[in-house]
């Protein structure tokens, strides 16, 4: 047996034992090069046979993190969603004035480009309001044309060629997810998704009256697409809804193997693939995934994306590219609400022309590069040592295992009673598999007195438990 084999076995032996618990931090690459006698490399290469076989996760300027056993497979069959009304109570509760929201995923709108993108609206409204001949009118789908075309060159120029007829104009991603949905399928109809998924998508399945089925994913690789692969041979799927980039609320971007994966099984089965792809934008390193949109051969991918995540929540303004849906969707956009605001379209174009979004995004991914890491060390400092969770390396969003003892229903309650707003885990997804797990925004995460205290008061709470 090789060193590098020995050590890893080593460490497995005293890992099963619970030497080293689940969420322990291993001894550095220095301490056991030392203490076993061994190179750096083979030291390296044992925690990389630990990390490829999900034992250890690799935590930046942390070192190695013990994960917990994995749990059996849920079993994978369609079926109806009943979240209700569950997410208004918990969204509407986190989000009082007097709340201190951690939980909700509002992006940060203090940035000079937000207050210029505002004052730009006002500036286009004087000038509507001072217009004695202007006529209203609706602007109809698919949308203004100055936004489709300014939005059409923004979107060759980061992401993959597209024209500026190709694209409708929506009320932000949900209604283009929404969309999508009705011109892919039907009442009663199968649409496979990620779990633990947003709660949003799951809302909308349930009041389209479609079924979901639950694809396992995880932190590091995504989601599992051999299930997906089964799953189709067993029930009649009719759609996959994925956020592959900065995933919602598991935070991982799936890899150019496996997104050309999914493309392939979805040509293979022919079924649409919904992309919602709201923080594509957000990567921490400026980094840009392939959409799976880029790959689509066969024009089946939808393409959702807003301004929501990267601007402010309170711009209602997002857009789909449909491929081979264009006439299905454009119908029930129009059919559904009419049109979108001009005013929000117009300024939206005027915003696009030039560097200064780009320059913004620029902006916000440093800051929030900084802020996630600002969140973690205070995680790491006042909560149980159980607690499990991977950085996400774009996004706003954090997701994290906690320990068993504690149940994130009835830790969300006390928080929330104590002023803190947390997004349950058991909201991603249609039954309780996630109980033990809660979703934080670190997009307002600065580290402040008030927060650091809410940090430390829910790691108190934890350990009550």
């Amino acid at each position: 047996m090789k060193l590098y084999e020995q050590l890893c076995q080593t460490l497995q032996i005293r890992i099963n034992r619970g030497e080293l618990p689940p969420g322990s931090l291993l001894p550095s690459i220095r301490v056991l090069s030392q203490q076993y006698q061994l190179s750096k490399n083979t030291v390296i290469r044992a925690l990389a046979e630990l990390e490829d076989s999900q034992q250890v996760i690799a935590q930046p300027r942390q070192g190695f993190i013990v994960c917990s056993p994995q749990s059996p497979s849920p079993i994978i069959k369609p079926r109806t969603v009943s979240l209700g009304a569950t997410a208004f109570s918990v969204l509407g509760a986190a989000n009082e004035p007097d709340k201190l929201a951690l939980g909700s995923a509002y992006s940060d709108s203090r940035w000079p480009t937000v207050s210029w993108f505002y004052k730009q609206q006002a500036k286009t409204a004087r000038e509507w309001a001072n217009n004695d001949k202007r006529c209203s009118h609706y602007s109809t789908p698919p949308g203004d044309p100055s936004f489709r075309s300014a939005l059409a060159d923004h979107i060759n120029m980061t992401s993959f060629a597209c024209n500026s007829e190709e694209i409708i104009t929506t009320h932000g991603a949900q209604e283009a997810v929404s969309l999508c949905l009705r011109a892919v399928a039907e009442p009663g109809d199968t649409i496979a998704v990620e779990s633990p998924c947003y709660y949003g998508t799951l809302q909308c399945i349930e009041a389209l009256g479609l079924k979901v089925l639950e694809l396992p994913s995880d932190s590091i690789g995504g989601t599992n697409l051999d299930a997906l692969e089964k799953a189709l041979n067993t029930w009649p799927i009719k759609a996959v809804l994925t956020n592959p980039t900065y995933n919602n609320p598991l935070g991982f971007s799936l890899d150019l193997i496996n997104r050309k994966r999914l493309i392939n099984i979805a040509n293979h089965w022919d079924i649409a693939i919904i992309e919602d792809d709201v923080f594509a934008e957000l990567g921490h390193s400026q980094q840009y995934h392939t959409p799976l949109k880029a790959l689509d051969t066969e024009n089946r991918v939808l393409y959702c994306g807003s301004f929501s995540k990267t601007l402010d929540a309170d711009i209602r303004l997002g857009w789909v590219l449909p491929g081979r849906y264009y006439e299905q969707l454009n119908y029930y956009k129009f059919v559904t609400t009419i049109a979108c605001s001009a005013l929000l379209q117009q300024a939206a174009a005027e915003l696009l022309k030039g560097k200064r979004y780009r320059r913004h995004l620029s902006q916000v991914t440093r800051c929030y590069s900084e802020r996630v890491q600002i969140l973690a060390e205070d995680v790491h400092q006042y909560w149980p040592k159980g607690t499990q969770f991977i950085q996400p390396k774009g996004g706003i969003l954090q997701w994290f295992e906690l320990p068993q003892s504690v149940n994130s229903d009835q830790l969300f309650q006390q928080a929330l009673d104590a002023g803190i707003g947390l997004s349950p885990g058991n909201l991603f997804c249609a039954d309780n598999r996630f109980q033990h797990h809660i979703r934080l925004s670190f997009a307002h995460y600065s580290g402040s007195i008030k927060q650091k205290h809410a940090i430390a008061l829910v790691g108190e709470m934890m350990d009550s438990y």
